[in-house]
């Protein structure tokens, strides 16, 4: 058997466990997710118990106890779920079951968003002020979504208000104690959503910005570990909905980062020499969309997206008199789907959907040599991809208790020529007891993962940290096989237990791999395809709502990953993460408090497994408390115990990089 239970777990698991126990006799009154809608794990709408292919859910309710900001926030306590820092950038990604953000597809409203580093999205870009919930699906997925998909999918569904005028206004800030660089608050962030809603318009205008001012875990030296700057996102919506039911929608949206900081190389002789990198960086987007209900219950949906991502890098030592370095990269893309949904009889709902995309990828150096400014273009000009896809799923209701999923879709890409990826669900709801609604899942499906522009040709310069990753023209696809099973308990709003196991077979895995040293010591990563690669293991959850005052939630995932032919475990996965909710709430004086714990055990750095990095431990608390109708006061410390990568660096710690943080806000709803 492939699964072997944990041997040692750190002192807060224990406490984890020994809470959950205590709040197992109490109640939490919240909102029920299970009549939840949602529509990513098959493009259709279905309640979130009732849907074949498990789906997990992060309410909007959690996302304002939670006070998240952006969507790493919004994603911290997912079970089974990584955040991971992006090296040498302030933002962090998403791994699903073993596999990287690289094969991990983040959509909004279904519609997807580009990746700004590597081939994986930035979560810190994308603010969540209009967000209803997100939903999360785990494996592949590539019948339905694409190559892109390979991991998982990430779906932030917005909101929609039915008042004729309502806002949100949102300030808070924070400090992180003797780490600041500075004596100010650290981070600041403010957040404007205002919707206009008639019979048939809706008009939506949101705003976030959050400037950070940088933290330093060494004040002894110049360099510095948190990233000085502002993120920006701007976003507005204007949508017509006939008296029909047909609905056209034109959505514009804007990021902009402007973020800096300080590094320093030894030379001999020289000494330290002081350097200072900036990024800047900006995202266009703006998206068509239409929905038409048909005849019969069927349903015709279709959008159109268009999306240019720049960002550019500096790189200047202060010694001299003129920047040493800028890179620009520029990418875009135009995608667009349509779909076709239509009941077959009384059994059978049948989906169709055709999907296009053209992408393309331009990036250039500038450096000064000998007082004159050298262009080089690193990638030998544009280079451009284009796709078409069409998929097909039919829901099959067998029998009122037994429902079936299968489907397909084929690719064909400009430069790997075609490919298909089947995969069939299949959803059990036996009546083996009267107290519980129970639901057995199955999920069988191949995945498929075209290299991006990036991949192969982008230059991800880390210089300022010691090493370059190169792309490589010459990868070929990956492929995988994915299988779930799992059992879900669920009564009402009062008790839910889910337990999964996953497997996950991949071909042709791309990663990277050291390929040279450069006489100034920056190491030249080049990516590679690796063999074949296996993630393995399992998730628990549990859900416990027994009364208005206390509830509580504790998850338990282990992961064992491996690289096939090497027998040696894949680097930066740790195999046992616990993760903890206690939620306290306090009708008399309108307020409530939560508590969230995180562990992972330790993960290794590279891929002889002779290099970890140590497994930590987290805890969260959050206060919020209502001072007047649509006012709210909130409090919160986010890693109490202060856990925070060594100083100096190594190079082999990922924990944390900015330890403790304290901050307090105000929140109108109206």
């Amino acid at each position: 058997m492939f699964l072997t239970p944990p041997t040692t777990l750190h002192l807060s698991s224990y406490l984890c466990v020994f809470s959950l126990l205590l709040a197992s006799q109490y109640a939490n009154a919240e909102t029920v997710l299970e009549e939840i809608i949602v529509t990513t794990g098959t493009k259709t709408e279905r309640k979130l118990l009732d849907v074949p292919v498990r789906t997990e859910v992060v309410s909007k309710q959690e996302l304002e106890r939670t006070h998240a900001r952006d969507l790493a926030e919004g994603l911290k306590n997912v079970p089974g779920l990584l955040l991971k820092p992006i090296h040498g950038k302030s933002g962090q990604e998403v791994w699903l079951q073993g596999l990287d953000a690289d094969r991990v597809l983040v959509l909004i409203d279904g519609q997807p968003v580009s990746a700004s580093t590597g081939s994986s999205v930035d979560l810190s870009q994308i603010a969540i002020g209009d967000v209803d919930h997100i939903e999360i699906v785990k494996g592949a997925v590539s019948a339905l979504y694409g190559s892109e998909a390979m991991g998982g999918v990430v779906n932030i569904i917005t909101s929609r208000s039915d008042k004729p005028f309502s806002y949100s206004f949102v300030l808070d800030t924070g400090t992180y104690g003797d780490k600041n660089i500075g004596n100010n608050f650290n981070d600041k962030h403010i957040k404007v959503d205002l919707t206009r809603h008639t019979k048939n318009w809706h008009v939506r205008l949101t705003a976030d910005i959050r400037d950070k001012q940088g933290t330093d875990l060494d004040k002894s030296t110049w360099r510095y570990e948190g990233h000085m700057g502002t993120k920006s996102n701007l976003s507005t919506e204007i949508a017509y909905t006939s008296d029909s039911g047909t609905k056209f929608a034109i959505k514009p949206t804007f990021y902009i980062e402007d973020l800096s900081r300080n590094f320093s190389t030894f030379v001999p002789g020289v000494g330290e020499v002081k350097k200072v990198k900036r990024e800047d960086a900006n995202r266009k987007n703006i998206s068509l969309t239409f929905n038409k209900p048909l005849a019969n219950g069927g349903k015709l949906s279709s959008w159109f997206i268009h999306e240019n991502f720049r960002d550019i890098t500096q790189q200047d030592t202060l010694i001299t008199p003129v920047l040493d370095q800028k890179r620009d990269a520029n990418m875009a893309f135009n995608k667009a789907e349509i779909q076709w949904d239509r009941p077959i009889g009384e059994n059978h709902l049948f989906t169709v959907g055709l999907v296009g995309l053209k992408s393309a990828l331009k990036q250039h150096q500038t450096q000064n040599k000998g007082g004159k400014t050298v262009y080089i273009d690193e990638i030998g000009g544009k280079k451009k991809r284009t796709n078409a896809e069409i998929y097909l799923q039919d829901d099959i209701f067998i029998t009122d208790k037994l429902e079936l999923l299968p489907g397909f879709r084929y690719q064909n890409d400009s430069d790997f020529g075609s490919h298909s990826a089947p995969k069939i669900n299949l959803m059990y709801t036996p009546n083996w007891s009267s107290h519980f609604d129970t639901k057995l899942r199955f999920g069988l499906g191949k995945g498929y993962r075209v290299p991006t522009l990036k991949d192969r040709y982008f230059i991800f310069d880390h210089s300022a940290l010691g090493y370059m990753v190169i792309g490589d023209a010459n990868l070929q696809p990956e492929t995988s096989t994915s299988f779930t099973v799992g059992i879900e308990l669920a009564k009402a709003s009062k008790f839910n237990a889910d337990f999964n196991v996953f497997y996950n077979d991949i071909d042709k895995l791309i990663g990277n791999d050291l390929a040279s040293v450069r006489a100034d010591g920056v190491s030249l990563y080049k990516n590679v395809n690796i063999d074949k690669a296996r993630t393995q293991g399992f998730d628990i959850s549990t859900r416990y709502t027994f009364s208005p005052r206390l509830s509580s939630t504790l998850s338990y995932s282990y992961l064992n990953a491996i690289d096939v032919n090497t027998k040696k475990k894949l680097t930066q996965r740790p195999v046992h993460q616990v993760k903890l909710k206690l939620n306290f709430k306090l009708p008399k004086y309108k307020a409530d408090i939560s508590l969230y714990g995180n562990h992972q055990s330790k993960e290794y750095i590279n891929s002889k497994n002779t290099i970890t990095s140590p497994g930590y431990s987290t805890l969260d608390l959050k206060l919020n408390k209502e001072i007047s109708k649509g006012t709210k006061l909130f409090f919160g410390i986010d890693n109490i115990t202060d856990i925070h990568r060594d100083v100096p660096p190594t190079g082999h710690d990922f924990r944390p990089t900015s330890g403790r943080f304290i901050y307090t806000g105000i929140r109108f709803d109206g």
